[in-house]
């Protein structure tokens, strides 16, 4: 029996670096447990005391949106996944319900003993930091499906409660908003203004933009009025960008792209905050090294945005900005999120990866180390 318990944990990744004493001294701390279908086996908010393992059957896990009456389902996991592993090396609660899809058969593992198993192996972390990067790119997109149902519901006018701030200005760059949006709490009053789902400009009580934004973020309750621009009022105003060739046209709009997946990459590692905060960090860091103007439009809160439209051409200095822009940012992200390890500084586009070796990009970006 014991040597059947081996043998079904070599299958499993997460233990495939271990011996087969290692393996052993594993089994004995195995706890089998059985759940009928439907039943909960952790309920998300609560402490997480123990880890599983799925030897049969298979469990959804899901999340309560508070917008939508059904839960949303995140995943499922069938013989051979495990879970509860999160709220084990974080401490924090569980982030998520998980329940049986049919009945099930499991392993369980204490905390106690987990956290004994991580400490004697740090191979194990390696697994599981890649396993948690994996599902928590998985999780942002289904929850970005989610959302996008949500974003439906809203309308011109409204309480800021029902929605939030982040999820309006959403609205704005998911119907390419050209117009303003106005936030009113009490005597004071925000503006944003749009072009096309573009954030071009806040303005609320003087301060700068980050500031404003950090400050209206906090604000739980107030009305917001969305109020479109008429395309013939604004026509005038656009197509006004520099006059590029057919090659600076390609070339920049292949670095946009790159950027566009790198940024995007960053959201599903860290989240948009943490990715915006790297950003601003970064371009302040631009500032300190390249004095002349930065032809560049970068945002990843509340959305990911990437335009050039300010530059004519790509110089060698264009190039070398950039660089040093993501080295920074990949340095800072590495710092403070988990699974950075794994994200990699090419495309999976062989043509964007083509154009940006031709442009020595990926060379100046180990090299902008010494600058950063």
């Amino acid at each position: 029996m014991k040597n059947e318990i081996i043998n079904e944990l070599k299958k499993i990744p997460l233990f495939a670096s271990l011996s087969d004493d290692d393996l052993e001294h594993l089994s004995s701390k195995l706890e089998t447990v059985q759940f009928p279908k439907e039943t909960v086996i952790i309920r998300e908010g609560d402490l997480g005391d123990c880890f599983y393992i799925i030897r049969s059957g298979s469990v959804r896990i899901e999340t309560q949106v508070e917008e939508f009456q059904q839960p949303v389902i995140l995943a499922r996991l069938e013989a051979g996944d495990y879970f509860g592993e999160m709220a084990l090396i974080t401490g924090e609660p569980r982030s998520a319900t998980v329940v049986a899809e049919e009945d099930v058969t499991l392993w369980r593992i204490l905390k106690s003993d987990f956290d004994a198993m991580i400490m004697s192996h740090p191979q194990i972390t390696l697994s599981l930091t890649h396993m948690l990067s994996h599902r928590l790119m998985k999780t942002n997109k289904t929850l970005e499906q989610t959302e996008l149902q949500f974003l439906k519901k809203i309308q011109p006018t409204g309480r800021l409660e029902d929605f939030g701030l982040i999820r309006i200005l959403n609205f704005a760059e998911q119907n390419a908003l050209t117009g303003t949006i106005i936030l009113q709490k009490g005597e004071d009053e925000a503006v944003f203004e749009f072009e096309k789902g573009r954030l071009q400009k806040l303005n609320y009580k003087e301060m700068e933009e980050d500031q404003a934004l950090d400050e209206l973020l906090q604000w739980e309750e107030g009305r917001f009025r969305i109020q479109p621009t008429f395309w013939e009022m604004i026509e005038e105003n656009l197509g006004k960008g520099p006059v590029r060739s057919k090659e600076s046209e390609k070339l920049i709009r292949t670095f946009e792209r790159y950027f566009k997946i790198k940024f995007k990459e960053f959201v599903r590692f860290a989240g948009s905050r943490a990715t915006q905060v790297a950003l601003n960090k970064s371009l302040h860091k631009l500032r300190t090294f390249f004095r002349s103007e930065i032809l560049f439009e970068f945002q990843a809160q509340p959305r990911v945005r990437v335009d050039f439209f300010k530059l004519e051409k790509f110089s060698e200095k264009e190039v070398l900005i950039l660089a040093v822009l993501l080295n920074h940012m990949v340095r800072y992200l590495q710092q403070e999120t988990v699974g950075m390890e794994f994200w990699d500084v090419r495309s999976s586009d062989k043509e964007i990866d083509a154009t940006l070796d031709q442009q020595e990009f990926f060379k100046l970006l180990e090299q902008a180390g010494e600058l950063v």
